[in-house]
C-alpha cells in the first residue's frame, strides 16, 4: 500500500515515540539526517526567553546512547515509558515538510503504578530525500519543568 507524504510522516512521528518507548535507539537516531539536530527547550515565566535543556546533533546522541550502560544511573533503572502521541499539524512544501504534535510520556514503576512524566509538543522539520524523509530537527518545547533524575536520555 502506498501511503501519502502525510500519513508517512504521521507514521514516523508514532514510529520515533515507539522507537524510544522500546529503547530501540539507533532506529531513533536513523530517522535524523547526518546533519540532524535534537534540541529539548522550555519556557518558564521566571526567565525571557527558552531555556535550552539539551541540544544534540545525531552523533552525539549516538555516542549519548552507546555510553548510557557506563554510567552510575544505568539505562536499565528507567522505568517502562510509554509515549502517547497526537499529531497536530503536518504542513508540506515540496521537499521539506513541518510537523507539531502533542506527546504526554509516562513512566510505569517496577510495582506497576504509571504516572505522566512530562508534557509537551515535538516540533519537527523534515527534509524528503531519495524518497525518504528525515529529521533535520526536532524540538521538543516541555511544559513540564519538574522532572525527577535520572533525566538524561531524549524525551
Amino acid at each position: 500500500m502506498a501511503y501519502s507524504n502525510i500519513e508517512t510522516l504521521r507514521a514516523l512521528i508514532h514510529s520515533s515515540a515507539r522507537y524510544l518507548d522500546d529503547r530501540s535507539y539507533t532506529n531513533f537516531t536513523e530517522l535524523f539526517r547526518d546533519d540532524g539536530e535534537y534540541r529539548i527547550e522550555t519556557i518558564a515565566p521566571e526567565c525571557p526567553a527558552p531555556m535550552i535543556w539539551m541540544l544534540l546533533s545525531r552523533e552525539e546522541m549516538i555516542d549519548r546512547f552507546e555510553a548510557a550502560p557506563k554510567h552510575e544511573w544505568q539505562i536499565a533503572n528507567i522505568p517502562e515509558q510509554s509515549r502517547l502521541v497526537a499529531v497536530d499539524a503536518i504542513d508540506i512544501d515540496e521537499s521539506d515538510a513541518q510537523t507539531s504534535s502533542t506527546f504526554c510520556l509516562f513512566h510505569t514503576e517496577e510495582d506497576g503504578q504509571s504516572h505522566c512524566y512530562a508534557v509537551g509538543r515535538y516540533e519537527d522539520y523534515w527534509i524528503q530525500s531519495d524518497n525518504s524523509w528525515k529529521l533535520r530537527r526536532r524540538t521538543v518545547n516541555l511544559k513540564t519543568r519538574m522532572l525527577p533524575i535520572p533525566s538524561p536520555l531524549p524525551i
